[in-house]
């Protein structure tokens, strides 16, 4: 079985209780920590998390040892949660030892398997999906975007015009958790007057997030190390997490170098900033942070904030100080 939003996994959860996996799919990384937590929501209270929930990385942990785990009986709930992540790099060789396991798992467990992407040709795929349930949950692009937006801000009991949630979608990004995130300061903004304005957007989206990380970027330019770094420190002050700030530097970089490269290439700015997807009202300063940037500074950046991402997501390392070591490191 397939499914392909929060609202059909949370109605397979409620009739489906007796399921031993579900492979949770797809680049949208905060969709799929979303789903995750739905299921231990809906299996888990408070006091058994800590008792019959655990997590381990195929890249750190072999196949036997998550088994191990998962054939033992809960303590204080009726399910045991086992949470498998990074699929995606299972070793071809462990793919067979995997679906063997999946199919002796006990009845009082639960595997949640989470990878960006698996190939629907192979072996493992097929069999999770005919044997199990899969969330699948791509990247969402342009209208289906925006449509979140407005989804979300109506199930929080908010209201929203269309061109202002587009106009969200335009400040903030096309990063779900950067724009949760947003949207949570725009709840807190409108209060009991349910709506959220154009002026809302503009005082509270435009001012904050993306003016910082046009700081952050412009700083590392200039090789201002102490700008810099006091630019992440503020980031991290106005409460955004450090993975949204990561994913935010890694789209705004990638966005440069294409723009960078359109330029080089003779087209015009406006060309440019299309082909990149730079919103119209940010493209004069895009053009002049890409003429100010060296290309190599801008390259060690794109690559870097994949390895912290990497790192953030599978370790517990301390994010700031990672960030702050990455940056001095540019400058």
């Amino acid at each position: 079985m397939i499914l392909q939003s929060l609202e059909a996994l949370e109605k397979d959860l409620k009739s489906s209780r007796d399921r031993s996996f579900y492979l949770i799919l797809g680049p949208e990384q905060y969709q799929c920590r979303t789903a995750v937590d739905l299921i231990k929501r809906t299996l888990l209270n408070s006091e058994s998390i800590a008792f019959d929930y655990c997590s381990y990385s195929v890249k750190d942990t072999p196949v036997e040892r998550i088994f191990e785990t998962a054939n033992t009986f809960p303590m204080l709930s009726n399910r045991r949660l086992v949470l498998v992540t990074e699929l995606e790099n299972l070793a071809q060789s462990e793919h067979d030892k995997l679906l063997r396991n999946l199919e002796s798992v006990m009845p009082s467990t639960l595997l949640i398997l989470v990878a960006e992407e698996l190939d629907h040709r192979k072996k493992l795929y097929k069999t999770i999906r005919d044997k199990g349930c899969i969330a699948e949950f791509p990247m969402l692009k342009g209208a289906s975007l925006k449509r979140w937006v407005e989804e979300s801000i109506r199930k929080k009991g908010y209201r929203v015009s269309s061109a202002t949630a587009a106009k969200i979608v335009d400040m903030a990004g096309s990063d779900l958790q950067s724009l949760a995130g947003e949207l949570e300061k725009l709840f807190l903004y409108a209060g009991k007057e349910k709506q959220i304005t154009d002026a809302a957007v503009e005082e509270l989206v435009r001012n904050s997030r993306q003016h910082g990380i046009f700081e952050l970027i412009d700083a590392i330019a200039r090789r201002d190390r102490a700008a810099a770094l006091n630019s992440l420190t503020n980031l991290l002050g106005m409460g955004e997490y450090p993975l949204v700030i990561v994913s935010m530097m890694a789209r705004h970089s990638r966005q440069v170098l294409i723009v960078q490269e359109c330029i080089g290439r003779g087209m015009r700015a406006g060309e440019a900033g299309k082909v990149a997807q730079v919103p119209p009202f940010m493209l004069e300063k895009f053009v002049r942070q890409a003429g100010d940037i060296d290309l190599g500074t801008v390259r060690r950046m794109h690559t870097g904030l994949s390895d912290i991402d990497r790192r953030l997501k599978s370790s517990s390392v301390d994010a700031r100080i990672l960030l702050e070591v990455f940056i001095s490191a540019l400058i």
